[in-house]
């Protein structure tokens, strides 16, 4: 599936008087160098703190340009990755860790989200229908991409609450709806999905819009208590070893452009953060706005591995992946470089 095209190149402003900045790129004299990063959106909770990057010159001001290439799903985005479409990805960690299995050199290098925010919308049209999770049986159930050997976070999450409620994993049927608004909310407005595991912003706004109603959601304490490791780490940047191994200073600025977006969002109010990546929607900016309002530590604050949520994300992993032997082998711990990020308990 192509990429949208990448982000236009931005002014090279920079954000004075913050102190993050005083020691940055911009004393490493010479050219930025040019990234490109292929993570799904826009406007998703993974893909807004790097728009915020680019909009603000956060990575220029540590020697970056980046460009986003915008996919469908995290498993696009490790396909770019892989076949060096890109130089960097963000995703959900159990779809880099899925990859991981079969290519050894993919690695993870900061934390980004620090919960993760997905619901089980159902289309309005069925509440009278569709009122437990077992009645999903039969239905089209929509995750952000489709494969049986990439499987993404979403589709690794659909099939462990399944199993949970007593619904075997192929007793749905699995649609493709991206990772972008335009495209979930054409999968409900088609009726090509009966029900959506949405991320956010995309949740939010199908409640709000009456579009959907939630049937599960990870935000709610109760729920979350039934899916073995809910609480995993979801979006991180991802690369691969060679990049690491041969040209650490790429690697090494990218990290510090992403705590330099994560601290940015830390500092501000909700919609001084929400604002900070110029969406030409409104309602993009307002549901980025009210999540980071009903969820102050959404993202992480400083990029930093914690050693116990990586432990649930392990947990995670190995539940809902009960049939792949190399999947159960996996240690996490391999895969993760914290170098740059560091590691916190």
């Amino acid at each position: 599936m192509p990429g949208q095209p990448l982000m236009p190149r931005r002014r090279a402003a920079l954000v004075a008087g913050s102190a993050w900045l005083a020691g940055a790129a911009w004393a490493q004299a010479g050219r930025p160098l040019e990234v490109v990063v292929s993570l799904p959106g826009p406007a998703s909770t993974v893909s807004f703190p790097v728009e915020l990057m680019a909009r603000q010159g956060l990575d220029l001001a540590h020697g970056l340009r980046v460009q986003a290439r915008f996919v469908g799903g995290g498993g696009v985005a490790l396909e770019d990755l892989v076949t060096r479409n890109a130089d960097f990805a963000v995703l959900g960690l159990p779809a880099a860790m899925l990859l991981r299995t079969r290519e050894p050199g993919v690695v993870a290098l900061a934390a980004i989200d620090d919960r993760p925010l997905y619901m089980l919308v159902v289309r309005s049209d069925l509440r009278d229908k569709v009122r437990q999770v077992a009645d999903l049986r039969g239905r089209a159930v929509g995750v952000h991409s489709n494969s049986a050997s990439a499987k993404t976070t979403s589709h690794q999450l659909t099939e462990l609450v399944l199993a949970s409620h007593g619904v075997p994993a192929d007793a749905v049927r699995y649609v493709s709806v991206g990772q972008n608004w335009d495209t979930q909310s054409a999968a409900f407005a088609s009726r090509s999905a009966d029900a959506i595991m949405a991320d956010e912003a995309f949740a939010l706004r199908f409640l709000q819009e009456q579009r959907g109603f939630a049937l599960l959601s990870l935000g709610e304490r109760e729920q979350a208590a039934r899916v073995p490791g809910s609480g995993f780490l979801r979006a991180v940047l991802v690369g691969r070893a060679d990049t690491v191994a041969n040209d650490p200073e790429r690697a090494a600025r990218m990290v510090r452009a992403v705590q330099a977006a994560l601290a940015w969002i830390a500092a501000r109010t909700p919609a001084q953060a929400a604002a900070g990546a110029g969406y030409a929607d409104p309602a993009s900016t307002a549901s980025i706005e009210k999540l980071l309002q009903a969820n102050p530590r959404m993202y992480s604050r400083d990029g930093r591995f914690s050693t116990r949520q990586l432990a649930e994300t392990q947990l995670f992993f190995r539940a809902s992946n009960p049939a792949n032997a190399a999947a159960q082998a996996l240690q996490l711990d391999a895969m993760v470089v914290d170098r740059w990020a560091g590691r916190t308990d």
